[in-house]
């Protein structure tokens, strides 16, 4: 009797399985760094329950899978249904999920997903907000000697991974021996004064929650300027001039003084 127990219940326990939907950080802005984190509009709730409605839960939590952190969930009174609430979330908290579920059939798993549209992170780099929109963003002029190497990067994060196109003038960018992609960067070898211009990254994920697909993106621009590589010589040369000047104007001065002295001293014996 009771193998005939255990056949009957091993099919159930190997097809039952948990099930939760996915959810959306809401983001105003487009900035975010470790030091302020950029926060939702407002609190984000997971959740999770059995397919079978009958099973009960012992104890439940998340998994989250960027940085292996878990967080215990908070269990409906019922016992049916397990909740993780964010009441101040960050750009940070978006990402995959693994909802884990105790029940007396064993443990049950389901991935959830907090998506985030894509932000610029703003560790290293300072951006300004263009033509009113929050999403487009102007980084910090970078001037460049001529010769030297330079990259060109994209600081983004959002989830899914955002994809990053690239380019300069408004143009997509052409790549060739000396400008490579170089990860999310684009990197110039010797860069030299053709490679001046506006550089723009688009950066741009895609998810779909609640039927609604949706495609958000960002795009960041970056003026690159090229010097000359004797530039750091002009500095050098006003300087000089300059001294050379003052000089001058020193011993006209010390001429004009002593000819004074002399006229007065003409003037005193006569």
């Amino acid at each position: 009797m009771w193998l005939l127990a255990v056949v009957l219940v091993l099919p159930l326990v190997a097809s039952l399985t948990a099930r939760g939907p996915t959810a959306v950080l809401h983001l105003q802005t487009a900035k975010t760094s470790a030091a302020h984190p950029l926060h939702a509009s407002g609190e984000v709730t997971l959740w999770c329950a059995p397919d079978n409605l009958q099973i009960t839960i012992r104890r439940a939590s998340f998994l989250r899978k960027r940085d292996k952190k878990r967080f215990e969930a908070q269990l409906s009174e019922n016992k049916k249904n397990a909740t993780l609430t964010f009441p101040s979330a960050t750009v940070g908290d978006a990402g995959e999920y693994t909802c884990e579920l105790d029940t007396q059939h064993g443990r049950l798993t389901t991935q959830i997903h907090l998506y985030a549209r894509p932000v610029a992170v703003a560790d290293n780099e300072h951006f300004t907000v263009k033509d009113n929109n929050e999403f487009h963003l102007e980084g910090e002029r970078r001037y460049v000697r001529r010769g030297d190497d330079v990259n060109i990067t994209c600081p983004v994060f959002g989830y899914p991974t955002p994809g990053i196109k690239w380019a300069k003038d408004g143009k997509p960018l052409e790549l060739s021996d000396k400008v490579t992609l170089e990860g999310i960067a684009v990197h110039i070898t010797e860069v030299d004064y053709p490679h001046a211009g506006l550089y723009s990254c688009e950066a741009i994920n895609e998810y779909t929650t609640g039927g609604k697909t949706s495609k958000p993106l960002i795009i960041i621009e970056k003026m690159l300027d090229v010097k000359s590589e004797l530039a750091w010589i002009y500095p050098l040369i006003v300087i000089i001039i300059t001294l050379v000047l003052l000089v001058i104007i020193i011993a006209l001065c010390e001429l004009r003084k002593r000819r004074q002295n002399r006229q007065s001293r003409y003037l005193t014996q006569e």
